[in-house]
């Protein structure tokens, strides 16, 4: 295969620079001089995460009491739900719970807003040969869904509802994709026709029911601001960044595989009130891209290799209510675009660009034909340091969107 060039640096002198503020004011000159780096990591169905690493040349920034550490045999402030009453002991710099914003980007142009959250954590290096260092950590407010379990029912209640209960609980504002608030709405319906049982939070935090209920749609969740989203189709599909080879893309490494390469779902139902069993699949035919659905007799399963590949098969499903129709749809959909849409997937290293977030689509130029295209981004992380601003993120190519 003939390698591809050697990568040479944009001649352009890149000045990283940020902004961080901490409950809406700019941190002191004093601190800022002390940061030795910023990472910044945004993930699909995840909260954002920030870190600070701070030297701390004798102790500097531990003279003060830390809110939230839990040291004192006093109480410094009262929390009712997710709200948080101001501390008795007085405000501190990183006190947990403090709000704090980050925007990131270049000396010479408007620095782009990435983070809004709590902070969370402190960790703490004190080496006896080396700078002691603190770094704080922050995570955005869908970290609020983490926190305690609860065991309860929501009864008739669509999932597009009960998502929108749970933002409301932990002080976001819902914002659901039509599609997947149809879409439940019309399960709910069938359920409370035939009696089915609604959705069940069974001792589980508000984020592993909201991921269970994201699953259900093949839909994905994120926080911007305060503003929880869940949704299907309701994403980018142009893209945000454009990234060439030799320029601003500095490594990209791909992955892809023809061995055990799995074409279609297929999944096994059986009636309960008959003794019959049969496969649906839903498989995708990579030369003509296209979609075809097959439902045969479960005796007959062996032969569909021989008709459309490899299949993953699915252990037995049994179908007693519409319900179960519906959300078996559901389920083999899911389970074919995950298939589809993990077989090509690449590690990236680019120029930082603030743009390079979870879910956004990213076009790279200059890989060759099967590699160079639109690419959806599942995870990224932005690192501002003494060697300057790099992005290091991952993508797949998705087939079905």
């Amino acid at each position: 295969m003939t390698p591809f060039p050697p990568v040479e640096i944009p001649s352009e002198r890149y000045v990283p620079d940020y902004m961080l503020s901490i409950n809406g004011t700019e941190i002191p000159t004093s601190l800022r001089s002390s940061i030795t780096s910023i990472t910044y990591e945004s993930g699909i169905n995840a909260a954002d995460r920030v870190e600070v690493a701070i030297a701390n040349p004798g102790l500097t920034w531990l003279q003060s009491h830390i809110n939230g550490l839990g040291f004192l045999p006093f109480p410094t402030n009262v929390r009712i739900g997710p709200i948080q009453t101001p501390n008795f002991n007085g405000n501190g710099l990183f006190d947990m719970g403090n709000k704090l914003n980050l925007s990131i980007g270049y000396a010479d142009q408007s620095l782009t807003d990435v983070f809004t959250g709590d902070i969370t954590g402190i960790n703490v290096s004190m080496p006896s040969d080396g700078m002691p260092m603190i770094t704080i950590v922050a995570h955005n407010y869908l970290y609020r869904l983490a926190q305690g379990s609860y065991a309860r029912g929501f009864g008739p209640l669509p999932d597009a509802l009960i998502a929108a209960i749970l933002s409301a609980e932990n002080l976001l504002l819902p914002m659901i994709d039509p599609t997947v608030a149809a879409a439940s709405t019309a399960i709910a319906v069938v359920n409370i026709i035939f009696n089915g049982s609604g959705r069940k939070q069974k001792a589980q935090t508000d984020l592993q029911l909201l991921q269970e209920i994201a699953k259900t749609y093949d839909a994905d969740f994120w926080v911007e601001g305060s503003t929880l989203y869940l949704s299907r189709f309701l994403k980018e599909y142009s893209p945000s960044v454009t990234l060439t080879w030799g320029e601003s893309l500095l490594d990209f490494s791909p992955k892809i595989s023809t061995v055990g390469a799995v074409f279609g779902v297929g999944v096994k139902f059986t009636l309960r009130e008959i003794p019959l069993s049969f496969m649906v699949t839903a498989s995708w035919n990579l030369d003509t891209q296209s979609l075809a659905i097959n439902v045969i007799p479960g005796a007959s399963a062996a032969y569909l290799k021989t008709l459309i590949g490899p299949l993953l098969s699915i252990v037995n499903r049994p179908i007693s209510s519409p319900p179960d129709i519906i959300n078996s749809a559901l389920f083999i959909t899911r389970k074919l675009r995950d298939t589809l849409n993990n077989r090509l997937t690449a590690t990236v290293t680019a120029v930082g660009d603030p743009a390079i977030a979870a879910n956004a689509v990213v076009q790279f130029n200059g890989i060759g034909p099967d590699f160079s295209g639109n690419y959806r981004v599942t995870n990224a992380h932005h690192v501002i340091d003494g060697n300057g601003y790099r992005t290091n993120f991952k993508v797949r190519k998705e087939i079905l969107p």
